[in-house]
């Protein structure tokens, strides 16, 4: 499925804009402005069968979203403001599944989503009022086995979706959080298996902005200014007789996080990002006998969180980043006789990371500062009775910043 089929298929449509160009210089203006205080968003989504084929359960939750799908240039002003509540549970339970069951629990506060073609000025300004939640739970139990298995939780107070293909983009983007965010993930099977693959994860975002640019070499420019003052924590979860041929377990949580992908054209993120809030991120898997099966277990804590991976073109990062937060990441592992378990945890105060091609003629510039003060941890823990591999990598750090220069071959 393309990108721009699964933003306007899962996108939440409070308001959806579909646009041509209007104006004699092919812009349109595109103005949006929701307010949603104290509210109270519950979605519920559960099935529960003795034997089938295949389950897919889904729960989509938000107080405010933005969908734009745009070809011509566009200017885009948008100011998202909510309180209150967001929750989404989804929950299969089964005695068989032959096939695949996919459980997939997405709650945000403010959400915007954006495509185009040919460039835009966007300015998006999102607001979680303090004392709010938003929260994600998904969760799978099975009582004899699936073949394979996908179990999803991903929360985020603040949410800002960005793919072009071409054209020149700017993005000014202002994210104020003080809503506590959770996104637990379960799979409960104490006498069951989990057959040849089974994917767990927990994903919690204060503030979370995704830009992409591809096609036609765009170039992307980002003004950033994001503050979370919230707690933030994830959770993934497997409980099983047996495991599964390859069993991953993944928990990540970020105060603020920003992530450009781009191709073929210049890449630019500047701006501040402050974190006070907590951040905890923690992951366990638990098997009986697990034969030769894989399991992979790894947590990632972040306060402020930058990533440029850009392709063909020069990239430039320059971030103050400040955290006061305390971040904490926990992975964990408990088998009997089996095959091979590696656990991780890794923890920052603060990265910023630049990936250039390793093969063009391209330069990775920055100007990055980052400052931290809160409390960094970050703890693994194995057991199993007999196997061929134990792992275990526990990381803590306070500032990091790193500039790469990767192969055009290994992907973007």
């Amino acid at each position: 499925m393309s990108k721009r089929a699964f933003l306007l298929i899962t996108a939440m449509s409070a308001a959806t804009i579909t646009c041509a160009a209007t104006f004699a210089d092919d812009t349109t203006e595109i103005l949006n402005g929701q307010v949603n205080l104290d509210a109270a968003i519950n979605v519920v989504a559960e099935g529960e069968t003795d034997e089938a084929g295949a389950a897919t359960m889904a729960a989509i939750g938000s107080a405010n979203a933005l969908t734009v799908d745009v070809i011509e240039r566009h200017d885009i002003a948008s100011e998202q403001t909510f309180s209150g509540d967001v929750d989404a549970r989804a929950a299969t339970r089964a005695g068989i599944i032959h096939g695949t069951a996919v459980t997939t629990a997405s709650a945000m506060g403010n959400a915007a989503s954006v495509i185009n073609d040919n460039g835009m000025d966007a300015e998006i300004d999102q607001t979680a009022l303090d004392g709010s939640t938003v929260s994600a739970t998904a969760e799978l139990e099975i009582g004899s086995y699936a073949i394979s298995s996908v179990t999803s939780a991903t929360a985020s107070a603040n949410a800002y979706d960005a793919v072009s293909y071409g054209g020149e983009n700017n993005h000014a983007l202002r994210q104020d959080s003080g809503a506590d965010v959770s996104a637990d993930s379960y799979v409960l099977a104490p006498t069951g298996g989990l057959g040849y693959a089974a994917t767990v994860l927990g994903a919690a975002n204060g503030n979370s902005a995704q830009i992409q640019g591809y096609y036609m070499g765009p170039d992307q420019i980002a003004d950033i200014d994001q503050d979370n003052r919230g707690s933030i924590s994830a959770r993934a979860r497997a409980e099983s007789g047996g495991g599964a041929v390859s069993e991953t377990v993944t928990a990540s949580a970020n105060g603020n996080s920003v992530w450009m992908q781009n191709e073929n054209g210049y890449a630019h993120i500047q701006g501040t990002q402050d974190n006070s809030g907590t951040v905890t991120a923690d992951a366990y898997a638990q098997a009986g006998d697990f034969d030769i099966d894989l399991v992979a277990v790894s947590s990632e804590g972040v306060g402020n969180s930058a990533i440029i991976s850009n392709l063909g073109a020069d990239a430039f990062m320059g971030l103050d980043q400040t955290n006061s937060g305390d971040v904490t990441t926990l992975a964990g592992f408990d088998g009997n006789q089996g095959g091979a378990a590696f656990a991780s945890a890794t923890a920052f105060g603060n990265a910023a990371t630049t990936y250039v091609c390793s093969e063009c003629a391209a330069t990775a510039y920055g100007n990055n500062n980052q400052t931290n003060s809160g409390a960094i941890t970050s703890n693994v823990t194995g057991r199993m009775t007999t196997g061929s591999t134990l792992s275990g990598t526990a990381t803590a750090i306070g500032n990091s910043a790193t500039y790469q220069s990767v192969s055009p071959y290994s992907g973007n």
